[in-house]
């Protein structure tokens, strides 16, 4: 309901029936109105003539005349005479004879043909008298229902042409915008596109070859950053192989030295297996490879893998596992390297005599602490790389500032999601397994 192509549809669609109707309205109100003048201006001059005719000459044979004429037409005459006593009218017309009529001595007398049977004019006789004209409503009604029918109709073929014509703009303005949408999308994951309205010679085609040029800018530069994180770490795991061994070698000397180039070392050579573990991940071959697991075990046997750390730091890790079987088909020792990552980060920012969660239920896998939770306005950024917290999660903990990403990227490869929210005393990252087949 929110996309720009059903708006445009729907503010094209009924612009221009609102326009039609409103139109239609006005114009049928007008022939209304100029029909209904045209009758009763058409009634006048009839009994006018009449009225010449017999202020001339008003004797029985002229009158019977007057008389014979209406009774071939759609109008009627009464004829009264200076006594408003009626002398003839063609068709039995003066049972419809209305008193008030006769106090109306010259013009239109009744004019309303919604609710009146006629419409009556008189015309005053020179020597007294006066001419009654009747024209049944009934002829205007219909002429009035044909034309509300033609409005309706042509209603009807506005709204075919108006879905026709929908059609054709979607087709025509829309549809491309959808699929250069669908292509930014392929964009995002670093995709070579090919936009099929970059042909076109338009304004469309502009920004279809604007988004393929985009592209391919983009994927040269994943591809080049790709080559520097795979050739880095490369050239960099061998000498610091050599600074640890030579710093552990220093270390049995006791030399506080040696001590912090071990450590620095060893924080350097985290970073690199990090950094190469996402240059693997971004590999266009990489696969996982996923087998049926039962996930209730699976929790089980990482939690008694890392049970010993926390007890070290006198930290309490629940495990909430399901009442039922829970199978999904994960890559396990992916999935079993996103886990540890989140214990090992929930262990790090969580002080002694609290406590950890790890919860599975049919659809989320939760790792809640009790470190106390982080800024609301870090929590999008939290799975970027080397993003780091300015709160109590800060720098004093270690880490290199990827594994969270590491993290994303493989629960992602699984069709699955990840998000971290802020509960109270702690965070709660949740892994979304409803994208993942069991």
């Amino acid at each position: 309901m929110n996309k720009l192509s059903f708006k445009i549809t729907l503010f094209y669609f009924f612009g221009i029936l609102m326009i039609f109707i409103l139109s239609s309205a006005i114009v049928y109100n007008i022939l209304e109105h100029q029909q209904v003048e045209s009758e009763l201006e058409s009634l006048q001059e009839r009994g006018n003539s009449h009225r010449d005719v017999l202020s001339t000459n008003f004797d029985k044979q002229t009158v019977e005349h007057v008389v014979l004429m209406e009774e071939k037409a759609m109008t009627d005459v009464i004829i009264l005479d200076k006594n408003n006593q009626v002398v003839d009218s063609s068709n039995d017309a003066e049972q419809f004879l209305n008193p008030d009529w006769i106090q109306k001595k010259d013009g239109i007398v009744e004019g309303n043909w919604r609710e009146g049977k006629f419409l009556v004019t008189v015309s005053p006789i020179e020597d007294g008298g006066q001419i009654i004209m009747l024209e049944p409503t009934k002829y205007i009604q219909h002429l009035m229902g044909e034309l509300k029918q033609q409005v309706v109709f042509s209603l009807f073929l506005l709204v075919l042409f108006l879905l026709v014509s929908v059609y054709f703009l979607s087709y025509i303005i829309i549809k491309p915008l959808l699929s250069m949408k669908e292509a930014t999308v392929k964009l995002s994951k670093g995709e070579v596109l090919k936009i099929r309205e970059a042909e076109r010679s338009d304004e469309v085609g502009d920004l279809a070859r604007a988004i393929t040029k985009l592209s391919v800018d983009l994927r040269h530069i994943q591809n080049t950053r790709k080559q520097f994180l795979t050739s880095i770490t490369h050239e960099l795991r061998t000498p610091i192989t050599y600074i640890k061994g030579y710093a552990g070698l220093l270390k049995k000397d006791e030399s506080r030295f040696g001590d912090i180039i071990y450590e620095e070392s060893e924080r350097l050579q985290e970073l690199i297996e990090d950094l190469f573990e996402l240059a693997r991940l971004e590999e266009p071959h990489f696969q996982i490879d996923p087998q049926i697991t039962e996930m209730n075990d699976f929790l089980k046997q990482i939690s008694e893998r890392i049970i010993f750390k926390f007890e070290e730091k006198q930290v309490k890790l629940i495990l909430q596992s399901n009442k039922t079987p829970i199978y999904k088909e994960i890559d396990q020792a992916r999935f079993d390297q996103v886990l540890l990552n989140l214990l090992d980060n929930a262990l790090k920012y969580t002080h002694a005599n609290k406590r950890v969660f790890l919860k599975l239920d049919e659809n989320f896998i939760e790792v809640t602490d009790e470190g106390g939770g982080v800024d609301e306005q870090s929590l999008p950024y939290l799975f970027d790389r080397f993003y780091r917290v300015d709160s109590s999660r800060n720098r004093e903990t270690g880490g290199t500032g990827l594994g969270l990403a590491i993290t994303k990227e493989i629960v992602e490869a699984h069709k699955g999601t990840i998000v971290a929210i802020n509960v109270e005393n702690g965070l709660k990252v949740v892994i979304d397994l409803r994208g993942i087949p069991g």
